[in-house]
Parts: structure tokens; sequence; C-alpha cells
């Protein structure tokens, strides 16, 4: 697929969607960039937890963290929506490194809200993404939602419409996961960390949904591309970051962002997450070289 095709593929998909489509993808190592809408402004949904990670990360390479210290969940802790901590019992202590593979790997909103604590506050998060050369990614507050009944018990919900948890344009997304490829952000170790912890993530229904297969998590990439992802997902929302590794060389950094959509619904099936698929599918085309014909599955973009 050259160029053009790849712009045309997401030109059509983005005026048959009942939203806004952003997409912002570039092959490392040469010129070759693609922007859709790059520089607008979209709800990042969880892919901001990349850039929490990565403000953490900054933190303990200046020794203002330490990732072994154990940090007790308390009652008060338990944050619902996706993860595992708000439905298991206080008094577990995980290690900071833990609460980061957790916000990154199962999207843990408890984890998430302790790592903004840890590093100050929403303020403080936002002053490091500045100082890191990121002001255009904004936390906007903690998750606030309510953890389930099971071992927290009833609570109610939040009082009043909840707004975004995070925003930023698909291009300085796209910039922040190209500097930790390349070592441009944080030191060598904290960037292959991130890239570790995202190569185990464990949500695959937006990039790389139409792949046939991917590489294990640390192996190279021979006959599949190797993904190292994190995705957001919230009513009307859906968005995906990360690198794709392909054989033979070619590194793709991307964003693609999906937002304001008429389908609310939570599925794997939304539009948002088809129509993040496609593009995916569109970007692994563009810059395939083998070997064999493109891991993609039939129909797809």
């Amino acid at each position: 697929m050259s160029h053009e095709a790849l712009v045309d593929v997401i030109a059509k998909l983005d005026a048959r969607c009942h939203g806004r489509l952003g997409v912002a993808a570039r092959r490392l190592g040469t010129e070759e960039e693609v922007l859709w809408h790059g520089q607008d402004r979209f709800r990042t949904a969880s892919t901001i937890k990349v850039a929490i990670h990565a403000a953490l990360l900054a933190d303990a390479s200046a020794g203002r963290l330490d990732l072994g210290r154990r940090v007790p969940v308390t009652l008060s802790d338990l944050t619902g929506g996706s993860g595992v901590l708000s439905v298991l019992h206080p008094g577990i202590e995980p290690t900071v490194a833990d609460l980061c593979t957790l916000m990154i790997v199962i999207s843990d909103n408890t984890a998430t809200n302790m790592v903004i604590d840890l590093l100050g506050g929403v303020d403080e998060v936002n002053q490091r993404a500045r100082a890191l050369g990121f002001g255009d990614i904004v936390l906007h507050r903690r998750l606030p939602w309510s953890p389930p009944p099971l071992v927290a018990g009833p609570r109610p919900p939040p009082a009043g419409p909840v707004g975004p948890f995070g925003t930023a344009t698909p291009a300085s997304l796209c910039r922040l996961v190209s500097e930790i490829k390349t070592e441009a952000l944080v030191d060598g170790t904290a960037s292959r960390l991130i890239l570790a912890t995202m190569a185990h993530q464990q949500i695959h229904t937006g990039v790389p949904r139409a792949f046939v297969e991917l590489s294990p998590p640390g192996d190279e990439p021979g006959k599949w591309p190797s993904v190292a992802n994190k995705t957001g997902s919230i009513e009307g929302c859906r968005a995906d970051v990360g690198v794709m590794t392909l054989p033979g060389g070619p590194i793709v950094a991307y964003a693609v962002m999906a937002d304001d959509l008429a389908d609310e619904t939570m599925t794997p099936l939304s539009e948002g997450d088809e129509i993040l698929g496609r593009v995916g599918a569109a970007l692994l085309r563009r810059w395939w070289e083998g070997p064999g014909p493109v891991p993609v599955r039939a129909g797809w973009p």
C-alpha cells in the first residue's frame, strides 16, 4: 500500500465515522509520516497512562521515587472501572513498579490513581509532562468512579457530570511513544521498561485487532509483527497509542483516536474499536516488507 493509498483509506474511514477520527503515524528513522486531524484535541481515555508512567519513571531515574517501595492499598484507594485491585481486599502492598505494571497491562484504575498520588497529584503530573516537553498532553483529574460492591460494598456514584480524564492530540501522543522508543524522553533503562510493560498489555481490540498474529512479548518479530501499545476506551471514545516493530526492521510509532462517537457501547464490537482496527490494518499494509503476505485478516481494511 502506498502512502497515498493509506491516506485515502483513513479519509474514507473518517467520512463514514459517526464521530471524529485522528491519526498520527511515523516510520522511525525516516521522514515518512501520516497525519489526519493530527493537531486536533481528543479525549485520551486510558492512553494518557503512558505519559503518567513516563513521568513516574523520570522521577525514579532522578532518585525521587523508589520502584521497589511497597504501597499499601486502602479501602479509600479502590476505584471502579477497569482493573483488579478494586475487587481485592485492602491491605495488599504492591510495589511502585507493580502499580505501574497494573496501570498499563490491565489499565487498573485503582493503581492509576495511586500512581497519580505518588507523583503529588494531577497538577504535579502535568508539570512533569511540561518539563518533558509534552505540555499539550493534559491530565484533567483522577479517576472518579466508585468501586464495585464485591469488596467495597455499596457506594454512591460520582455527583454531577464526569469530565474527560485527559486530552491530547494524536501528534503529541505519537511523538511521546516515538521519543520513548528512541530513548529521547527518559533514559534507556526507563524507556525499555515502558515499552516492555506496554508489550504485555492485554487488550488488542484496537489497532492490532485484525492482525493474524502477534509476536510474543520480548521476542524479536520473525513471522509476525510485535506491538507495544496502550489502549483507552470510554463511552463514545476509543484510542490506541504504541510502537509496532515489523520483521526486517521497520518501526512505526502511532496514535489513533476516535471520539464523539454516536456508538457509546463498551463492547469490542463497537464502532470505535472497528475503526481503530481498520486503521491498524492499513498501517500494517503500508509498512509491511515481508516475509510473506501482509498478516491481516481478509477484508481489512
